[in-house]
């Protein structure tokens, strides 16, 4: 069984998730020119085109085959060099390098507990000093969809994400519930953690968290 965005991301001209999020666009204006990002579960490039077509170096990793396609498609059109995304599994990116803004939107409840942990842990790391982390996550406050349900690993307890970062600075942190609506006549209520968190300086650059 696939999930139901797996059909809106063989479909080009528009996204799947809507417009970029209003927290990453804000972010944008923080960012040096030239920064680095990565973009964790990119689905089919909403945030990781628009962060390329402003100029920054983009890497957007996602397990769907169909999503990357979609993203590559777009990317040799409007020869967007800056940006490399390719199908990998998020708990085997390999962190060969640091970025000044990291971001995984919706995708970490959909892992199992320690993958997500190790991978926060990894991002934290790899973030540079007054870099950035967005994440937004579903919770446990509310019960996942029926559709959804075969999907989510390591749903998130409300508040969590927030403790994980409490040892950087939090510009933004928000506990809400949403309804959504899908292709297909989709309908879902979800509980969510949003989240952006800015790393420290400390003088000692982005290796430590």
């Amino acid at each position: 069984m696939q999930p139901f965005w797996e059909k809106d991301y063989k479909e080009d001209g528009y996204y799947a998730f809507g417009n970029p999020s209003i927290e990453v666009i804000e972010q944008t204006k923080n960012l040096p020119p030239n920064a680095t990002v990565l973009d964790i579960g990119c689905g089919d490039g909403r945030h990781a085109i628009y962060l390329a077509k402003l100029g920054f170096n983009v890497e957007a990793i996602d397990v769907s085959e169909s999503g990357i396609a979609k993203i590559n498609r777009y990317k040799e059109l409007h020869q967007l060099h800056n940006l490399n995304a390719y199908v990998l599994d998020a708990a085997s990116y390999p962190f060969e390098k640091t970025f000044d803004l990291i971001i995984s939107h919706g995708v970490f409840h959909f892992m199992p507990r320690n993958d997500w942990e190790h991978l926060i842990h990894q991002m934290k790391k790899h973030t540079n000093e007054n870099g950035c982390n967005i994440i937004t996550v579903f919770t446990d406050e509310i019960p996942i969809p029926d559709d959804l349900a075969p999907f989510v690993h390591g749903i998130f307890k409300d508040g969590e994400l927030q403790n994980l970062y409490k040892d950087w600075t939090i510009p933004l942190y928000k506990s809400y519930t949403f309804e959504d609506e899908h292709e297909n006549n989709i309908h879902h209520c979800h509980a969510a953690n949003k989240l952006v968190a800015v790393k420290p300086f400390t003088g000692r650059g982005g290796a430590n968290i």
